[in-house]
């Protein structure tokens, strides 16, 4: 669990934004990655001066805790929650199990930079970084969402986090970016399936992960909403509306089905090689071209922004 470079650029972003992190906590305590060099471009790209923060720029690549980072960001106070105390945590707890009461809403910043998919009862895990969030402040995260296959025990696609997220839940999802670890380290702003009506499925070569940026809104509800995918409820409500299906007519099916099932009934094998690639990058509507899914982001001296085009 770590904060390197480009996770540095994001939450500098988020400070700049108006995220607080006066009284932050970390889930796991998370180690710094970035080099001397790359924080004091970094400070310097979002107008702070490198000598300010004396502490960040001491001690060996990897061998640093974020606690001086998260000074860098406005911290007062930097606590970290983990399972155990091996690594100096401040609050010991094992995320499967309901926050303790004393720490519910008690930081202006939660940030989870790789934990929760380590933990068996995600649900609850999640709950907890909502709830340890005081009304107002945010829960920061990132974690993984495409080709971590053995990471952890989990991969999380971003439908979770717009659903999850919600104000019935006490949360307003203010920002969803996609990060391709791969040679550019491109940024995506995700689209929410429920407004552009569409999945946003990727296949793609390079690991990907999520920056989750959420501000609580409310307290958690005691029985929260538990998140259903947006295309299976338009669905349900479209049918509850209709006749029975028993009632229903089959519908027409066109050209297009009509050869698929020939292929498949006449020449299997053939029909399942031309199906793979509509599984493959090459495919628009599975990769980061598809536009109504993936906004580009650019990384400017301002921060980030919409990239034109």
């Amino acid at each position: 669990m770590g904060i390197g470079t480009e996770t540095a650029r994001l939450l500098l972003a988020s400070a700049r934004a108006g995220v607080s992190f006066t009284r932050s906590v970390t889930i796991g305590r998370q180690n710094y990655f970035s080099s001397h060099a790359e924080t004091s471009r970094l400070l310097r790209e979002y107008g702070r001066r490198p000598g300010d923060y004396p502490r960040l720029l001491t001690g060996p690549r990897g061998g640093r805790y974020a606690e001086v980072f998260f000074e860098a960001l406005g911290a007062r106070q930097v606590e970290s929650l983990d399972a155990s105390n091996y690594e100096g945590a401040t609050i010991v707890h094992d995320m499967n199990q309901p926050l303790p009461r004393q720490w519910v809403g008690q930081f202006d910043a939660v940030y989870d930079g790789g934990t929760v998919e380590h933990v068996f009862n995600c649900q609850v895990a999640l709950r907890n970084c909502m709830e340890l969030a005081k009304v107002g402040g945010h829960v920061l995260m990132t974690t993984p969402a495409n080709n971590y296959c053995g990471h952890g025990f989990y991969q999380f696609s971003p439908e979770l986090f717009f659903r999850l997220f919600c104000p019935a839940n006490g949360f307003e999802l203010e920002w969803l970016v996609a990060m391709e670890d791969g040679p550019r380290h491109r940024f995506y702003q995700v689209m929410d399936p429920a407004v552009i009506h569409a999945r946003g499925p990727v296949i793609n070569p390079f690991p990907v992960a999520l920056y989750v940026q959420a501000r609580k809104v409310g307290e958690v509800p005691a029985a929260w909403t538990t998140p259903q995918q947006s295309d299976y409820r338009t669905t349900w409500e479209d049918r509850a509306a209709q006749a029975r299906p028993a009632d229903r007519v089959a519908p027409r099916r066109g050209l297009r089905s009509a050869l698929e099932d020939f292929l498949l009934e006449h020449l299997p094998r053939l029909s399942r090689a031309l199906e793979a690639f509509r599984f493959c990058q090459l495919n628009r509507q599975f990769s980061f071209r598809n536009r109504a899914a993936f906004k580009r982001l650019e990384k400017t001296p301002a921060g980030l922004k919409p990239r034109r085009g």
